[in-house]
């Protein structure tokens, strides 16, 4: 009996654990958003300035709705966060990130822009990949590619890199992680 009650100890086994995964459980096709909603919710009160304040709601949600452009909006800053904790094979999540990047470049305001990453892999994609910004944008909306064209030009005249270090170069890439250690721990150890 005791070495049970110290294994339920030792390994977090809590009323609180088994309350959520059962939550969890009741949605899980929607896993996604339960941790990109608590991500963002844990990250805003981190990284809100004195005085700043959301002029849209946030998108908690895995994606944005036409709404809702960018997963937050406040009157100095717009950001978008990429949850997902690359693994080597991660060409959605590549293009996805890329997507992002530019909806962030194609905004028209002066307010500062972010995006919020998890890891060094995301960066090191928008920063260092030879890829075309054909490529990446292969899988997004036309409205997407057109407006990018519109703005930037042909998409094949980018690579990914020179984008992020071109008209995107005003974009923070910041590693949530920084901010929620848990989401930079490997999998073995959660």
């Amino acid at each position: 009996m005791t070495g049970c009650a110290d294994t339920v100890e030792r390994f977090h086994f809590s009323e609180d654990l088994l309350d959520a995964a059962l939550a969890v459980r009741q949605h899980v096709g929607r896993l996604n958003d339960v941790i990109h909603a608590s991500v963002i919710a844990r990250c805003l009160p981190l990284i809100l300035e004195p005085g700043e304040t959301l002029t849209v709601r946030p998108s908690l949600g895995a994606g944005n709705d036409p709404s809702r452009p960018f997963d937050v909006e406040t009157d100095r800053r717009i950001a978008e966060f990429k949850v997902s904790q690359w693994k080597g094979a991660d060409t959605m999540r590549k293009r996805g990130l890329f997507a992002d990047l530019v909806h962030l470049a194609l905004d028209p305001t002066e307010r500062r822009a972010q995006m919020f990453v998890v890891g060094a892999l995301p960066k090191k994609f928008l920063v260092a990949s030879r890829s075309t910004a054909e490529w990446a944008l292969g899988r997004s909306s036309p409205h997407t590619r057109h407006r990018f064209e519109e703005k930037f030009g042909p998409t094949e005249q980018f690579t990914v890199a020179e984008f992020t270090s071109g008209p995107a170069s005003h974009i923070e890439i910041i590693d949530i992680a920084t901010l929620v250690p848990s989401l930079g721990l490997a999998d073995e150890l959660l």
